[in-house]
């Protein structure tokens, strides 16, 4: 498969709705403002999934295995706006929108420095980051997978943190209610009384952002923070 057909093949395929819900979220400061955002990201999957989502003038870096350029060209067709390769140790800034989907262990610490040291005052970064059980979704079964060595969401919080990042809130995704109402809904089906698997159906909509201890149990997470 060409690269070409990889893009083509990714904006065609659903994303789980863990990461699907993540990056809605994570692209809402996204805007249409005269300067571009940034988004350091370590797969195509997320790159695809921005051209989604994004209509504004977008700077792209990459990390791991992920080559921004090569992509930034093959894109332009399906962008919604200027969409810009960027080298990290060459960004201009000031960004007062930033994304970063899978910290890669090897080069967190000094992505989150760079990227604090490009950040207009007040600017927010939302990161998208997996936990242990990520190993159960479909896409880290695949190849290649969306990173190559993420951060737990816990070690995302301490590097943000000592990059002089304030981190102002944690959003963990289909936690473990969520997962027992989906099965229970699963189960009703099963036994067909579909009004009972509405409710568990909605009941797990309702408790899909995990709150509390369990979080750490969540597949996924969006850590959002702010220039302190």
């Amino acid at each position: 498969m060409t690269s070409a057909q990889m893009v083509e093949t990714l904006y065609l395929q659903p994303l789980p709705w863990e990461y699907s819900q993540a990056l809605d979220l994570g692209t809402t400061t996204l805007h249409a403002g005269p300067q571009p955002d940034l988004a350091v990201l370590s797969s195509t999957l997320y790159a695809v999934e921005l051209l989604k989502r994004c209509h504004a003038a977008l700077d792209l870096a990459g990390t791991g295995s992920f080559d921004a350029a090569g992509f930034a060209r093959l894109a332009q067709p399906w962008s919604w706006g200027p969409l810009q390769a960027v080298h990290l140790d060459q960004l201009a800034g000031p960004y007062a929108a930033l994304l970063w989907a899978e910290p890669e262990a090897a080069c967190a610490l000094p992505v989150a420095r760079r990227l604090r040291e490009v950040a207009a005052p007040g600017a927010t970064l939302h990161v998208i980051a997996s936990a242990p059980l990520r190993r159960l979704l479909p896409i880290w079964r695949g190849q290649p997978p969306p990173a190559e060595q993420p951060l737990t969401p816990r070690a995302v919080r301490r590097v943000l943190e000592r990059a002089e990042w304030q981190v102002e809130s944690h959003t963990a995704l289909h936690g473990p209610h969520a997962f027992l109402w989906s099965r229970l809904s699963q189960l009703a089906q099963a036994c067909r009384r579909p009004d009972w698997s509405d409710r568990c159906l909605f009941a797990m909509r309702s408790r899909y952002r995990e709150a509390g201890w369990l979080w750490p149990l969540a597949p996924v997470s969006l850590v959002r923070a702010r220039v302190s």
